[in-house]
């Protein structure tokens, strides 16, 4: 029995480089310069909370406190859970392994080839978790500040995204036959792939009461 969250990260860790190096192991999805880690999985409500990183994927994960949790004769393998977070409501899809047994799964970025390297993949993890924790009143849906937009900036940056020049204008040429000037146009916004609350945006389900979470003992 899992007791604690340095439990189920090294049980989570365990079991997915086993993975990778067993059925994963020649595919092409696979990002080689990317490894596996478990971020999170404090206790909250009946579940343990976390991202889980590998190489082919980044998931938001809901590890069930015991079985029981997830009635596998309702929710079978492959199916879909809503689950309601302080960051907003999120569908998630039933996996089981032995290993592991029953679990929830957010899928957030797979494959994971514009991450460029494991401290870009595990920011980016941590910034999601953070998000999604962060109650939706104390969040906002305000335009992002300045320092985030310098966290976005970067993590386009390390994802080789940066913005690129439409091509240029050129001004008609004059009647006096002066040398014509090329007139930019303004450069693209940057991608919204890397920004967190985008991509939990495009997650969420319609609102309904937030799990709960359990009081330190």
């Amino acid at each position: 029995m899992v007791e604690t969250a340095e439990q189920m990260r090294e049980l989570l860790t365990e079991h997915f480089t086993m993975v990778e190096t067993t059925r994963m192991d020649g595919v092409p999805v696979v990002n080689k310069v990317l490894s596996v880690t478990a971020l999170g999985f404090e206790e909250f409500g009946d579940y343990r909370l976390g991202v889980m990183l590998t190489p082919w994927f980044m998931n938001l994960m809901l590890m069930p406190l015991s079985e029981d949790v997830i009635d596998q004769k309702e929710h079978e393998y492959g199916a879909t859970m809503h689950k309601s977070l302080p960051g907003g409501r999120f569908s998630f899809i039933v996996g089981h392994e032995e290993e592991l047994g029953p679990y929830l799964s957010c899928s957030l970025f797979s494959p994971v080839f514009e991450f460029e390297d494991q401290t870009a993949f595990e920011e980016t993890a941590l910034a999601v978790l953070d998000e999604v924790m962060t109650p939706a009143q104390e969040r906002g849906e305000e335009q992002l500040d300045e320092e985030e937009l310098a966290d976005v900036e970067m993590r386009e940056l390390w994802a080789g995204r940066l913005p690129e020049a439409e091509p240029v204008e050129e001004k008609e040429k004059p009647d006096d036959d002066e040398t014509r000037e090329p007139v930019p146009k303004k450069l693209p916004t940057l991608s919204s792939q890397m920004n967190r609350r985008d991509v939990l945006r495009g997650l969420r389900t319609p609102e309904e009461p937030p799990l709960q979470q359990k009081e330190p003992s």
